[in-house]
């Protein structure tokens, strides 16, 4: 008979705890930690709030992140629906359709409601803990930047678009112009999000504005 594979044994017998891998363990924590963090903020959480929210003792929470910024930081570093995470696994577009693909990704993903409660608690911790947005900054926010600003170099070196001196600010412009009213509108509490034909209008509006369409 075959042996039991690492995943079988999160089925326990009844009246015993669940049996979870490393891995298990710390997404189950990781998710615990977000709900923490974007409810009650991250001065407030505590690491015994969110190994209890876990089913986890503070021991093993401690074993993995032996600290809540070292936990934050793992928060961070889950983000695995970040659109430059594998940009290859899309097939390459001419130049002003990658451009176009790669913003409304990244206006998509700024403006999804996981990303909009993270940019909340960094502003809101911004003063008490400036650390925590120097890392999203580095895991984050530069990446995004580096992924977009791709896009207009390729552009620009196809004779589309304006001459761009310093792709880092230009990327940054770009981005704010698709974003428009809807990021603000997303931070501060909007009820609903923006329809997605509104957010491809946007885009598009910004592109055409700046000479890409």
């Amino acid at each position: 008979m075959a042996p039991r594979s690492s995943t079988s044994t999160s089925r326990s017998k009844p009246g015993r705890p669940p049996v979870y891998s490393e891995e298990e363990r710390s997404q189950l924590l990781l998710r615990a930690a977000e709900e923490v963090f974007t409810t009650i903020g991250y001065g407030a959480a505590t690491m015994e709030e969110i190994a209890r929210l876990a089913g986890m003792s503070k021991k093993t929470l401690y074993t993995l992140f032996p600290d809540k910024e070292r936990l934050f930081e793992g928060v961070v570093g889950s983000l695995g629906d970040c659109p430059w995470e594998n940009p290859e696994a899309a097939p390459p577009l001419p130049p002003a359709e990658e451009l176009r693909r790669r913003l409304l990704a990244m206006v998509t993903f700024i403006l999804s409601p996981r990303q909009v409660r993270l940019t909340r608690l960094l502003i809101a911790e911004a003063e008490r803990t400036p650390k925590l947005a120097q890392d999203f900054h580095h895991r984050v926010i530069a990446k995004g930047r580096q992924f977009l600003k791709q896009a207009i170099r390729q552009a620009a070196d196809a004779g589309i678009g304006p001459a761009v001196e310093d792709y880092e600010q230009w990327s940054s412009t770009v981005l704010s112009a698709a974003l428009a009213r809807h990021h603000l509108s997303a931070l501060f509490g909007k009820a609903h999000r923006a329809p997605k034909a509104q957010v491809e209008a946007q885009v598009d509006t910004a592109l055409r504005a700046f000479g890409y369409l």
